[in-house]
């Protein structure tokens, strides 16, 4: 069997059909291990990072696995669900930290590489896609609240 695959075509990452919740923990995720891309120890600054570079994914209940497709050297990660459910977790520098072990750097030259200031954190994509769920396909019947139309 041949698979008829262009070299240059653009990967099509899966996103959520209307009124699906999908997985917005995965989709933070990417966005945010995309906007430090070429930034993490080992990286060749010179390179132009790939857009498509991370696939986030639920491997369990209680887990999500992280892809680099640009190094396929280092194995994929593993990364507590409980830890992107933190509003607060800082998951670039989580990531720069385990890649730069992996890589045979020790923690201190690892803080010392990252050039960038600390990157936002995950906050609350849960609820955001809930809360884009809702609008899109409301206003409900019997809503005690009266939305209006812009």
């Amino acid at each position: 069997m041949t698979l008829n695959f262009e070299e240059n075509s653009t990967p099509v990452r899966p996103r959520p059909t209307l009124n699906a919740m999908g997985d917005p923990l995965a989709e933070r995720a990417m966005e945010l291990l995309h906007r430090e891309s070429g930034y993490y120890p080992g990286d060749d600054a010179d390179k132009i990072p790939d857009p498509e570079r991370f696939l986030v994914y639920r491997v369990s209940e209680s887990e999500h696995a992280i892809m680099d497709r640009e190094d396929r050297r280092d194995p994929e990660l593993t990364i507590l669900t409980s830890s992107l459910l933190n509003p607060r977790f800082c998951l670039e520098g989580w990531y720069a930290q385990r890649v730069g072990r992996l890589r045979g750097y020790i923690p201190r030259d690892i803080r010392r590489m990252r050039t960038r200031p600390r990157g936002p954190v995950m906050g609350i994509p849960l609820g955001n896609r809930v809360t884009e769920l809702l609008q899109e396909n409301g206003p409900y019947e019997k809503d005690l609240v009266q939305h209006s139309q812009p």
